[in-house]
Order: C-alpha cells, then structure tokens, then sequence
C-alpha cells in the first residue's frame, strides 16, 4: 500500500503494523467561515492519498528540509500516525500557539483532530502516514475472540495505541520464525510493512 523506504526500522526480518478501524458513531463538525481546509485539498503537493474506502482514508504527509505545509484541518476522531522518518516539525495552531514536535522513525501515535500548519525544522526529509477511521451510522465494539493474536502469541504482537475508534499493534517475526495460529477480528484493517515481507500464510 505505501511506497517503499529506504531507511531501515529495525534488524528484525519482518515488522508491519495491523491497524484495524472499529466501527465508530456518528460524529459532525459545525463548519465555520474560519474553518481551514482539509489537508489533501490545503497542500496537494505535500500530501497523497493512498487509500480510502468506506471505513478509512490513509494519506502520506512528507516535507523536504525546512519546507512548510500552510494552515490545515485534520479531522475528527484523529488519526493514527506512523512516522516513516524522523520528525522535527515546529507546528502552529488556528488560535497562534506554537509547539514542537519530536520522534523517531516507526513511531506510531493517536493525533486529535486539530487545525494547523507546519514546518520541518531540520534539514532531513520529513514522511508519515495518517490512517483517519470514518464514522458509521451503527458503532460496535471490537469482537473478542479467544485466538487474538494478542493472545495467543504476545511476544511478538504489541500493543501501540489502542481507543474507541482503532487497534494499532506491531508484529515482528524473526528470521524464519513462525507466528501461532491466530484470528484477527472482522472488522478490516490497514496493513503498514516497515520491512519487506515473505512469509507463506497458513488457513
């Protein structure tokens, strides 16, 4: 689904993020004569889309050195970032509050909606993915099944950031290792690979 990077995360042989999107209540915004654009429509050039369907929207954000992105709306509920590369971005709100920002590649973090514009302050290249999950008409919780992958092999699945709206966990397998036999709940999910894969799946 991404495209690929160079910069390596990890000695693991395999690590990707299984982000699977709840299914979520209703929410509405009251648009405002002041309300700033959405983030692929404020700054095409430094955004992509990379997927969207009916339960999610995944876009890539990326800046060259001291690049600025101008005054953007992220939406509610938030997103899940994955950072691809370091960040070191100064950003500024609607209201002119400042604030930085700091992590390392293959972070992952839950943002709140919030209005913004940017800058990378370094002189690295800056990339990140905002997986946004979308609301539906009927919420329901996250099914529990007994062979979760949680469950039954917890060492190599973790946790990131886990709400009402998504589930995000980091699953690294080592080279020639075999993962437990598990079940992921049917909800969808967004698959980030932050290394090649080459595994044979098992039914």
């Amino acid at each position: 689904m991404p495209r690929r990077h160079n910069k390596t995360l990890s000695s693991y042989a395999r690590i990707f993020l299984w982000i699977a999107t709840a299914a979520v209540s209703a929410w509405a915004q009251n648009p405002t004569a002041k309300q700033a654009p959405d983030p692929l429509a404020a700054d095409p050039r430094h955004t992509h889309l990379e997927l969207e369907n009916q339960w999610v929207r995944v876009f890539q954000e990326h800046l060259e050195p001291h690049e600025t992105m101008p005054m953007h709306q992220h939406p509610a509920p938030g997103a899940v970032i994955v950072f691809l590369t370091d960040r070191n971005n100064h950003l500024v709100y609607f209201d002119g509050t400042t604030k930085d920002f700091h992590n390392q590649a293959g972070d992952v973090i839950w943002a709140a909606p919030t209005t913004h514009k940017s800058e990378n302050s370094t002189g690295a290249r800056f990339a990140a993915l905002q997986i946004e999950p979308k609301p539906v008409a009927n919420p329901k919780p996250f099914p529990k099944e007994s062979t979760d992958a949680l469950i039954v092999d917890p060492t190599r699945y973790q946790v990131l950031a886990e709400n009402e709206w998504i589930r995000a966990i980091r699953v690294t397998v080592g080279p020639h290792e075999k993962l437990k036999m598990h079940k992921h709940p049917a909800t969808g999910a967004v698959v980030i690979y932050l290394s090649d894969q080459d595994m044979r799946q098992y039914h």
